[in-house]
C-alpha cells in the first residue's frame, strides 16, 4: 500500500511541476502579445494568465510539501490563496474579453476584487479558529465550493464573451474555457466525495489542466504565428508598392520623352505574361518577367527626343544610337539594387535567334528565355501600333510576319505558341501558310 502510495505520489509531482513549466511559459507568450499589441485585451490576458501561474507555483508548493512531509492534507493558508489566486486568473480572463469600454471593465474587477478580497481573508480567519475541530473538514468544503462555484461562473461568462466577440482563434480560447470548466466540475465531485475520492478522477483533474495550457500555448502559438505571417505579407505589400511606384516613375519619365512608348510597354508585358502563364512560369518567375517587360524600352529615356520622335527615317548615325538603349536601359536598372535581376532581360531583348542581334550577337537559347519573349512581344506590338514614319499593319500581317521570322529573328518555339494564343495556326514555315484557326 505504501508504495502504490509512493507512486502516485511521484506522478501527482511529475504532473504538478509539468504545469508548472507549461504556466510559466504561457504566462511569457501572453506577456509578448500584450508587449507587441498594447491593448486591454492582452493586458487583462497577461495578468491572468500571470496569477494563474502564481496560483500554480503555490500548488507546486503544497503538492511538494505533501510529498516531503508525507502529509496528505493541504497548509491552509495556501489553500486559500491559491483557490483566490484561481478566481482573481478568471477575473481577469473575463475582462479581457467582456467589453471594449474600460469603465465596465473597471467597475467589474473592482466589485470582484472587493469580493475577494473579503471573503478570503475571512476564510483563512475561519480555518485558524475552527481548523482543528469537528467544524474542521466542513469549512474546508464550503470555502472549496464557494470558490470553485464563482470560479465556474466566471469561467461561463467569459466563454460566452468570446463567443460574442470578433477575437480570432475563438476555438482554441472557448475549447480551452470548456476545459477548465471541467476541471471545476471534477474538482467539485472531488470535494463532495472527500471520504472515498475516486484516484482517477484526482489525477483527471491535474491532466486536465495541463490539457488547457496546450491548448492555449497551441491558441498562442497560432496567434503570433499568424501575426507574423501577416506582419510578412504586410512587408512583402509594401516592397511591391515600392518597386510599382519605382516602375512607374520610370516609366513615366520615358513616356514624357517619347511619345510612342506610351502604352506600348503596357501591351507587351500583357502578351508577355500570357507566353509565361503558357510555358508554366510560377509567381516569381512572372513577376521577374512582368518587371523586365514593362521596363524593357527604359533606356530609351537616354536618348534624344528628336531622334525618338523622328517622322522620318533614321539615318545610320541615328539608328546607332537607338541601338544603344538596352545597354542604357541594362545599366539604369542594374543600379536598382531591387530590379538588378531583371537587366539580362532588358540588355538582350533586341538579340535575334540567328545571332545577328544587338548587342552581343547572342544566339539560340544562350539568349535569356525572358528577353526571347519580351523581343516576340515588343516586334508584335511594333508591327501592330502606328508609327511617327509608318501606319500600324493589320493583325493577320503583324502575325504573318512574326512566323515569317521564326527561326532567325525569334525562338520558334515561342512563335508558335503566341501565334496560337492570338488565334492563328502556324501550318509551315512558309509565312503565307500560317492562317487563321
Amino acid at each position: 500500500m505504501n508504495h502504490i502510495i509512493l507512486k502516485n505520489g511521484e506522478l501527482n509531482l511529475t504532473i504538478q511541476l509539468i504545469s508548472f513549466f507549461a504556466a510559466m511559459f504561457v504566462t511569457q507568450m501572453a506577456v509578448v502579445e500584450w508587449r507587441t499589441n498594447k491593448n486591454a485585451m492582452y493586458k487583462y490576458l497577461a495578468l491572468s494568465f500571470g496569477m494563474l501561474f502564481a496560483q500554480v507555483t503555490v500548488m507546486t508548493i503544497i503538492v511538494v510539501h505533501s510529498y516531503w512531509s508525507g502529509k496528505t492534507g493541504p497548509l491552509a493558508p495556501l489553500h486559500i490563496i491559491d483557490h483566490a489566486l484561481i478566481t482573481a486568473s478568471y477575473i481577469y480572463l473575463v475582462a479581457a474579453f467582456v467589453t471594449l469600454k474600460s469603465t465596465p471593465k473597471s467597475r467589474f474587477i473592482r466589485t470582484n476584487f472587493f469580493v475577494l478580497a473579503v471573503i478570503s481573508p475571512f476564510h483563512i480567519l475561519l480555518w485558524e479558529i475552527f481548523g482543528s475541530t469537528p467544524l474542521g473538514p466542513v469549512l474546508k468544503i464550503s470555502g472549496d465550493l464557494t470558490f470553485e462555484i464563482w470560479e465556474a461562473g466566471l469561467l461561463i461568462m467569459a466563454t460566452l464573451a468570446v463567443l460574442r466577440s470578433s477575437v480570432r482563434l475563438k476555438r482554441g480560447l472557448v475549447t480551452a474555457f470548456v476545459l477548465l470548466l471541467v476541471k471545476d466540475v471534477i474538482y467539485i465531485y472531488n470535494t463532495l466525495t472527500m471520504d472515498q475520492p475516486a484516484p482517477l478522477l484526482l489525477f483527471a483533474e491535474h491532466l486536465v489542466v495541463i490539457l488547457f495550457f496546450y491548448t492555449i500555448i497551441s491558441t498562442l502559438h497560432k496567434k503570433i504565428i499568424g501575426d507574423l505571417l501577416s506582419m510578412d505579407r504586410e512587408k512583402t505589400l509594401i516592397t511591391e508598392k515600392a518597386y510599382q511606384d519605382t516602375i512607374r516613375a520610370l516609366i513615366n519619365s520615358l513616356e514624357a520623352k517619347d511619345l510612342y512608348t506610351r502604352g506600348h510597354s503596357d501591351r507587351v508585358t500583357e502578351h508577355a505574361m500570357v507566353l509565361g502563364s503558357k510555358l508554366g512560369f510560377d509567381l516569381k518567375e512572372i513577376t521577374k518577367l512582368y518587371y523586365g517587360a514593362i521596363l524593357h524600352d527604359m533606356g530609351k529615356i537616354g536618348i534624344s527626343e528628336d531622334i525618338l520622335n523622328n517622322p522620318l527615317s533614321l539615318g545610320t548615325d541615328d539608328f546607332d544610337r537607338i541601338k544603344k538603349h538596352p545597354e542604357i536601359g541594362a545599366n539604369i536598372i542594374s543600379s536598382i539594387e531591387s530590379l538588378k535581376n531583371i537587366a539580362p532581360s532588358i540588355l538582350y531583348h533586341h538579340e535575334r535567334f540567328d545571332g545577328s542581334g544587338y548587342p552581343k550577337g547572342l544566339k539560340g537559347k544562350d539568349i535569356p528565355l525572358h528577353s526571347r519573349i519580351i523581343a516576340i512581344c515588343d516586334a508584335f506590338d511594333a508591327m501592330s501600333s502606328t508609327r511617327t514614319y509608318r501606319d500600324s499593319m493589320t493583325r493577320e500581317k503583324a502575325v504573318r510576319e512574326l512566323v515569317s521570322g521564326a527561326g532567325t529573328q525569334f525562338d520558334p518555339d515561342l512563335v508558335k505558341i503566341f501565334v496560337e494564343f492570338l488565334g492563328y495556326q502556324v501550318i509551315e514555315r512558309d509565312s503565307s501558310k500560317s492562317l487563321p484557326a
